[in-house]
């Protein structure tokens, strides 16, 4: 439901953004924008991370992300590159670049009536019936199931014991497990933006000229074809981050982008003046290489990481803090990028290579790995006790009390709605034995 409604304020806030005729109202829409987005990425974040299956959450997650990101990407670059040949009125085409954005944000409303509610969140709110009855339907199975019980049980034997600490922000910074996670978290997403994608993303085209591929609208073209190769390459985290583990993907793609931009600084330091075209292509391909690389390494495997690894009571609030880490390696890479490439020339390359050489270095002496591991049972990663086994000894009579009430009300409910349907069923036959004596006679 709080996505819903956060779906519904973006899509009004898109339309302000559309409408301003002066450069106050353009900000405000901007600003309000900003903070829906966010709002956004947080909430289906977290969503998919409890909802998704123990040994595919990764996937799940980075795919929803990332997937998601690179298809506004696309659509906002082949967009502007259509817009670019319109010259009159000035004022249409940032105009209509936003409109496209209502549609699209009016459909995940839509959908969004027929998300069923995380068991997980349920559970927190104190609705068991609803939580295990949503868990057997995202699971495909029922409540009585073994593994929907050996899910449920985790769940609840966790919640019982994480009762007794503070589901506010003060309980982010009470123990040293917790504030250790809460680094991660900084860590993990930072991760994302630390090897300086988004400077190249966003100053793209930008770059392509300065590589002395500026001709008509080459470079918006080229910005084009990247984004619709970076939508598929995706595809990629799917297949294998629970296969190889969201630290062997990090170091995979580090490397790579490492070694892209090893090669790409040193044609740009020898040829600083695009002398050479055979160079000048191989830059490209260098930069398609670590646009493609971060979509199935970085981009996806960040959120994956710091939507997982806190607990229940807390996830929202220390994921949400945890994109502090993001912003400022974007800010601080972005925003003083355009004077540093200008000031400092060809040879600013190095910087971002050295970046990237930096986060290789720290995933394989820092990164924890998570793959497989249950959101219950992730505190053991981090030197706290297991919240399950806890919950299990400490307080296993409400552990099992819930859990026969939950089980209960569920199985309830569904012989109900078997009883239900059965009579429906004769009723509709006796109406039609009615129906065909009536015709007889």
């Amino acid at each position: 439901m709080e996505t819903t409604v956060i779906e519904i304020l973006t899509s009004f806030i898109r339309v302000v953004q559309v409408v301003p005729n002066s450069y106050g109202v353009l900000i405000l829409g901007r600003l309000m924008t900003g903070l829906g987005f966010g709002c956004v990425y947080i909430a289906t974040n977290l969503y998919v991370a409890e909802c998704a299956p123990r040994l595919l959450r990764g996937s799940f997650v980075g795919t929803v992300s990332q997937f998601g990101y690179q298809l506004g990407t696309l659509i906002a670059f082949w967009a502007g590159y259509g817009m670019s040949f319109h010259s009159s009125p000035f004022n249409i085409a940032w105009r209509i670049s936003n409109i496209i954005q209502i549609p699209i944000g009016l459909a995940f409303v839509v959908i969004s009536f027929w998300y069923p509610e995380s068991p997980r969140y349920l559970l927190e709110k104190g609705k068991p019936v609803r939580a295990l009855k949503n868990l057997a339907k995202i699971r495909s199975g029922d409540p009585e199931s073994d593994r929907v019980q050996e899910e449920f049980h985790e769940i609840v034997a966790s919640y019982e014991y994480r009762k007794r600490y503070d589901p506010g922000y003060l309980g982010l910074l009470r123990t040293s497990g917790m504030r250790k996670r809460l680094l991660y978290g900084f860590y993990a997403t930072a991760l994302q933006q630390f090897g300086g994608i988004a400077a190249l993303t966003m100053y793209a085209t930008l770059i392509y000229k300065s590589l002395g591929w500026d001709a008509g609208h080459q470079a918006l073209a080229i910005n084009g074809i990247q984004s619709v190769l970076q939508l598929f390459i995706v595809l990629v985290n799917t297949f294998t981050v629970d296969r190889y583990g969201r630290k062997q993907l990090l170091i995979w793609g580090f490397a790579i982008q490492s070694l892209a931009l090893l090669i790409l600084s040193s044609l740009t330091t020898s040829f600083p003046d695009n002398t050479n075209k055979a160079a000048a292509v191989v830059e490209i391909a260098m930069f398609f290489i670590v646009g493609l690389t971060y979509c199935w390494s970085n981009g996806p495997i960040a959120p994956a990481i710091a939507s997982e690894i806190f607990p229940t009571h807390v996830r929202d609030k220390a994921f949400s803090l945890s994109l502090l880490g993001q912003t400022a390696c974007l800010l601080a890479l972005t925003q003083p990028w355009p004077r540093f490439n200008e000031e400092v020339g060809p040879k600013s390359y190095w910087l971002l290579f050295s970046l990237n050489v930096v986060a290789l270095i720290s995933v394989i002496f820092i990164l924890p790995e998570t793959k497989g591991i249950s959101l219950e049972r992730m505190d053991k990663l981090f030197g706290q006790v297991d919240a399950v086994e806890a919950g299990e000894h400490d307080a296993a009579g409400e552990t099992g009390k819930l859990e026969e009430k939950a089980l209960g009300g569920a199985v309830g409910a569904e012989r109900r709605s078997d009883s239900l349907g059965e009579e429906d069923g004769e009723k509709g036959v006796g109406a039609r034995e009615v129906e065909v004596a009536s015709e007889k006679v």
